[in-house]
């Protein structure tokens, strides 16, 4: 196998999925639907800008896969642990920031936060699809894509009233208006 075509691959997606990340911000503001609201951030909350490493990257796996990832026998099991941890690494850096340099927020900061986040989820991707153990699990990837994916809808529609799920700028949770 061509270890290197994968990681050109990697390298290109990392960018590529920052590009459709920061589109599909916008996304809900404008579709407004639930079935956009499923997909896409529906407020400025820490919580939905995890659908930003979700969505854009899904959707370049898929056609990654198409072109080099089926002759991998851990793509699948790889990337899914990608969309699992792309989150997680988010909500800590964006939360550390915070803590750390004692500020709300800062625009350049989010804005280098999804593009770490991105690239150690490509990275990490990367890594497991090559590794030399067998992480050859497709279905076990498929079913963390499909709850990762369900998580985020359930939370859309019905968030904890948690500072996570908070919107400050609408002052609310979840889906301002009722579609």
């Amino acid at each position: 196998m061509n270890n290197r075509k994968l990681a050109r691959w990697q390298i290109a997606g990392v960018f590529i999925i920052f590009v459709l990340a920061s589109a599909w911000h916008f996304v809900y503001e404008w579709l407004p639907s639930n079935i956009i609201a499923s997909i896409a951030p529906v407020n400025e909350s820490p919580w939905e800008h995890v659908k930003l490493f979700f969505f854009p990257a899904l959707i370049f796996y898929i056609i990654q896969y198409i072109f080099v990832g089926k002759d991998y026998k851990n793509y699948i099991f790889a990337h899914a642990i990608s969309l699992l941890l792309m989150p997680f690494v988010m909500l800590i850096l964006f939360y550390g920031y915070q803590f750390l340099l004692d500020i709300d927020h800062n625009l350049f900061l989010d804005i280098l936060i999804t593009f770490v986040t991105i690239a150690i989820g490509s990275y990490v991707a990367y890594k497991i699809t090559i590794s030399q153990k067998d992480f050859n699990k497709p279905i076990l990837g498929i079913l963390i894509i499909i709850a990762v994916f369900a998580i985020e809808v359930y939370f859309t529609f019905y968030p904890p009233e948690l500072p996570m799920f908070y919107d400050e700028t609408q002052d609310t949770y979840g889906i301002v208006e009722e579609l």
